[in-house]
């Protein structure tokens, strides 16, 4: 939309008038908002987590935070409590925020937990889905089977998580698909350790090709069985990667102390 230059009072030529610019409408800038920043922060922070790039137990600052982020202090403090009740980050005494460490257990029950949530969902979305869904959740399948075939870990983990929730929408369950958010995020750093381990990766890419399958032909009780399997084993695995990391760290500090005593 443009607006015509307003004259200032007082006659004036029609020549004078002809030649009055016609300037445009400059647009109004928006300023972010503060529930913008802090869902940025969020955002941000919980990716760092499940990625890997923030470890258990690692502090996190507000001041180096904001800093990176170009934001204030207000919406990171924000983030680190809305991280805490999604089990993510632990707020310590003395106002110390630390990423939360990964208990192998609680992981465990809650990878099962989820589990038999997208189980009971699978059975629905068999009998819900919708021909669009259906399409999408081709693409998406064929996106986790490239991901695989290229190695491209945090590729393929986007798509997994698109596929498992396209599957919870699938059953068109309100209170289903609240219960399964909430569980989410700690089930998904679940899954982001469950991937290093190689030989589970391929499994569950496996896993996934026939549950894909059994979903396009709407077969509820072997889609349920199917997934009741794929989090078993993906919980198993979560306590395979913690016995490993256990193993290095215990090797790791021996062989320091026996080049310690070398030296």
């Amino acid at each position: 939309m443009t607006a015509s230059y307003a004259p200032r009072m007082g006659r004036i030529s029609s020549k004078a008038a002809k030649a009055t610019p016609v300037v445009p409408e400059l647009p109004e800038l928006k300023q972010p908002r503060k529930g913008d920043r802090h869902q940025e922060a969020v955002k941000l922070l919980r990716g760092m987590i499940l990625s890997g790039d923030l470890a258990p137990g690692e502090p996190l600052r507000e001041v180096a935070f904001s800093e990176q982020f170009g934001m204030s202090r207000t919406p990171v403090r924000e983030a680190f409590r809305t991280l805490a009740a999604e089990g993510l980050v632990s707020l310590l005494p003395n106002r110390t925020v630390q990423v939360a460490l990964l208990d192998e257990d609680a992981a465990a029950e809650v990878f099962m937990v989820l589990g038999a949530l997208e189980s009971l969902a699978a059975r629905l979305a068999c009998k819900r889905i919708t021909p669009e869904q259906l399409e999408i959740l081709d693409e998406l399948q064929e996106d986790l089977a490239h991901h695989f075939e290229t190695g491209e870990r945090a590729r393929y983990l986007e798509a997994n998580r698109l596929i498992h929730e396209l599957i919870v929408e699938a059953a068109a369950s309100p209170s289903l698909l609240l219960a399964w958010r909430l569980l989410l995020p700690r089930a998904e750093r679940a899954r982001h350790v469950s991937t290093h381990d190689s030989d589970r990766w391929g499994h569950a890419f496996q896993e996934h090709k026939e549950i894909h399958a059994a979903l396009v032909q709407r077969d509820g009780d072997t889609l349920r069985r199917l997934m009741e399997e794929h989090f078993a084993n993906g919980a198993a695995s979560i306590q395979r990667e913690h016995k490993r990391l256990r193993a290095e760290k215990r090797w790791g500090a021996f062989d320091d102390a026996s080049a310690s005593e070398n030296n």
